[in-house]
């Protein structure tokens, strides 16, 4: 008389249980994954037909884990092209619609660097040309500090913006978290805020899209527009 033993698969080993037969076969679900059993039966591993799993009776297949994450400022590092800017409104909002508070057409540039520091820029197309020296371009940018923080295991990464240069005075020495979030194998950064923002008088979270530049380490600047004047050192 042979011992009798049931061995689900240890749920640690992240394994799953397949099938080589080509009989009919019905899933049952373990604690480790699934295990197939032929015409209906439950099978067990005892001490007289342990060999059958070497065989072509059962294969075990280990489930792929997906490759660690890099830390959030190498996912950071370098330069992203606005793709959107969409302000969501917040339940005192008097229109409850997504707004575009630099237009559809706005564009933008945000940089961050190995060192720790980002810009950020955005404009309004379609302006008005001027001389130099007049006129004022409706536009938004900002620079500073960057900072990341770990929470605790388990949290994700924390995303600060300090603001040391910024067209809007009153966000001058101030510090703002970001939400964030990757897509499209890091290709693609959404950014948010934390908090409501006030809008054209509305409270609301403000989230733009940007898109991962290709790299210009090694390219060539493109000749002047002809209504541009390249200036020299010391010209205006």
């Amino acid at each position: 008389m042979s011992e009798t033993r049931t061995e689900p698969p240890s749920p640690s080993l992240n394994y799953s249980f397949k099938t080589m037969s080509n009989g009919s076969s019905t899933p049952r679900t373990t604690n480790g994954g699934t295990l197939y059993d032929l015409n209906g039966s439950s099978p067990s591993i005892n001490i007289s037909n342990m060999d059958d799993l070497n065989g072509d009776y059962y294969t075990l297949s280990k489930t792929p884990s997906p490759p660690p994450q890099r830390p959030l400022r190498q996912r950071l590092i370098g330069a992203w092209r606005l793709e959107a800017y969409v302000a969501y409104p917040t339940p005192s909002c008097r229109f409850q619609r997504p707004t575009f508070p630099m237009t559809k057409n706005v564009t933008g540039l945000i940089m961050y660097t190995p060192d720790g520091y980002m810009s950020a820029h955005m404009l309004i197309p379609g302006q008005m040309s001027f001389k130099r020296g007049e006129g004022e371009e409706p536009q938004w940018a900002e620079a500073g500090p960057y900072y990341i923080s770990d929470e605790g295991i388990g949290r994700e990464e924390i995303l600060r913006h300090t603001f040391q240069v910024c067209n809007l005075p009153g966000w001058l020495g101030d510090i703002q978290v970001r939400t964030w979030k990757f897509e499209e194998d890091d290709n693609v950064l959404v950014l948010g805020s934390e908090e409501p923002t006030e809008i054209r008088g509305d409270q609301r979270i403000p989230v733009l899209k940007w898109r991962r530049v290709n790299d210009n380490s090694n390219g060539s600047p493109p000749a002047p527009m002809p209504h541009i004047k390249v200036s020299g050192p010391g010209e205006p």
